[in-house]
């Protein structure tokens, strides 16, 4: 009895000392299966809020990098319109027109370059075929590599999972910026995005010295801009969304932690006076035995 005795004041104090040497009081199902469950929850949630932040700051990269690219392809084609308009008041002198015409035709070809923008080796503006570029050197649709139809490209959304519940589409895809195919040929075959035969049908004008034609392609050339400026409204509210997404998410993984360590973690205090006095009684249980216990073998054996 003395032995067990003995033994059980030993395990309560190893018991405080694994506590508080390991830093938490549940150390296997049996201590406490709620709490057990409980830590098993939490420390789940708060590696799925690690993960959503991961998912989190790689669809904002993704969006701060549209945002960029649909800004200055917004400048270049609010220059073209300046130009145009420039070239349409039948002013200016066929050669000072002529300038006009060359400085858009270059502005044209950095749109088409801008529209095969890429994102760590991934295009932007091609839905889920990010291997292929969007644009051919003509500024034609690179068909039938892109897909345009219906259940194409305009449906191909890259969606990152934000929440448990909630996803965020980062890209923008190429037809919504450069407008469908339209026919330029008069033969019944699209061929051209809109925004590029305006500025083509632009350029025609201008060579021809048509500065009635040259107006007339103005209004289409504002509706084009409207759409480019609410595509870039759309990607820069999406990046104010998603910096209120990341601190939200932040604070969620704050408090998370807060109350696994709340539910897992050792009252430092409370278990250092537990071990103090479990010690106490465990010496003291040293003493008593020793007493009763003097007698040996020996002593009978004299």
């Amino acid at each position: 009895r003395t032995m067990r005795d003995q033994n059980t004041n030993l395990s309560k104090m190893s018991k405080w000392n694994h506590d508080l040497s390991s830093l938490t009081n549940l150390h296997r199902p049996s201590d406490d299966p709620i709490r057990v469950a409980r830590t098993l929850r939490l420390e789940s949630d708060i590696n799925m809020s690690l993960e959503y932040k991961e998912n989190i700051q790689a669809a904002k990269s993704w969006l701060e990098k549209t945002e960029t690219t649909m800004n200055e392809i917004t400048s270049v084609y609010q220059r073209i319109r300046e130009l145009a308009v420039q070239g349409a008041n039948g002013i200016l002198k066929q050669e000072d027109t002529q300038k006009v015409a060359e400085e858009i035709k270059e502005l044209k070809n950095h749109l088409i370059q801008v529209g095969n923008d890429t994102y760590m080796g991934r295009q932007i503006f091609t839905g889920f075929k990010t291997d292929k570029k969007l644009l051919n050197e003509n500024g034609s649709y690179n068909t039938p590599a892109i897909d345009l139809s219906a259940t194409g490209l305009p449906s191909e959304l890259i969606e990152y999972k934000v929440g448990d519940s909630q996803t965020l589409s980062v890209n923008i895809t190429g037809e919504r910026i450069f407008g469908a195919e339209v026919d330029t040929n008069a033969d019944g075959n699209p061929d051209m995005p809109k925004l590029f035969a305006d500025i083509d049908k632009l350029l025609a004008a201008l060579d021809a010295g048509d500065n009635e034609a040259a107006s007339s392609s103005l209004e289409d050339m504002d509706n084009q801009l409207k759409t480019l400026l609410q595509v870039r409204g759309e990607v820069g509210a999406k990046v104010n969304m998603i910096d209120i997404m990341s601190e939200r998410i932040t604070d969620v993984g704050i408090n998370l932690k807060e109350l696994l360590s709340k539910t897992k973690d050792t009252d430092v205090a409370e278990t250092q006076i537990q071990l103090i006095t479990a010690e106490a009684v465990y010496k003291a249980s040293l003493s008593v035995t020793a007493r009763i216990i003097q007698p040996t073998l020996v002593d009978f054996l004299r």
